[in-house]
């Protein structure tokens, strides 16, 4: 392994399994953006109610707004997102276990970080699902007429972003749009696209009285979602 130090405080980790590179956030506080946020909260939480819906009960709205095949659990894709999982809820249960991450570490503690982080992504890729007590499930939506708003969507995504790339020959490579849940955490993501549809599903979980109540991540997440939708207040456009 090769560790290299930047003048902008990022640093790169190189070995045989690839390139890490970590970057430093350096930023003002900015106390009117804060009070922005925190009105736009407050503003959001007078207007929802509580309106939850199980994981399996999102599940199954999702299948009835989309054609779905079920993807194997062997699947890559199913094997990454169950990583995901695991490296956010419950990578305390793994064997390998990182030191935390400091900038102040040596070059040497920082090859055994990256080599025990490594070691836990593996594990956790690799392991049951069952072995954590997670009950996943993925899905591809095939490109039928039914699925193609979302494909379009994902398109019109992905033009967007080229248009920030200087590589103006680059040709769009469109990926499968995925879904996944995951029963126990309630945990649920797509990828490849389906934007507008993740929104409708988020809005379709809700939120109970307690996630209203303590601002929850399920809450933020919920009202992001619906204001994405046009249902709350956009934040970029509150008045201050």
């Amino acid at each position: 392994m090769a560790v290299d130090r930047y003048k902008d405080g990022s640093i790169s980790i190189k070995s045989n399994n690839g390139l890490t590179v970590i970057s430093k956030i350096i930023g003002e506080s900015n106390d009117k953006q804060e009070e922005r946020f925190r009105l736009w909260v407050e503003d959001c939480a007078k207007l929802v109610t509580a309106c939850p819906h199980t994981i399996k009960e999102t599940e199954q709205y999702f299948l009835d707004n989309c054609d779905a095949v079920l993807i194997e659990a062997k699947d890559r894709r199913m094997k990454s997102f169950q990583s995901n999982v695991i490296m956010n809820y419950c990578k305390d249960k793994l064997e390998h276990q990182a030191p935390e991450f400091s900038f102040d570490m040596s070059d040497e503690e920082m090859e055994k970080w990256r080599k025990e982080e490594n070691s836990m992504r593996q594990e956790a890729m690799n392991s049951s699902p069952e072995q954590f007590g997670l009950n996943i499930r993925g899905y591809c939506l095939p490109h039928t007429e039914r699925n193609l708003i979302f494909y379009e969507e994902a398109y019109q995504e992905a033009q967007k972003s080229m248009k920030h790339s200087n590589n103006k020959l680059k040709q769009i490579e469109m990926q499968d749009i995925c879904f996944f849940f995951e029963e126990t955490t309630g945990h649920c993501q797509s990828s490849g696209g389906g934007r507008s549809l993740m929104n409708q599903l988020i809005a379709f979980m809700g939120v109970g009285e307690e996630d209203i109540k303590k601002r929850s991540a399920r809450f933020l997440g919920y009202i992001s979602a619906l204001s994405e939708m046009g249902d709350l207040p956009r934040l970029d456009t509150l008045d201050t």
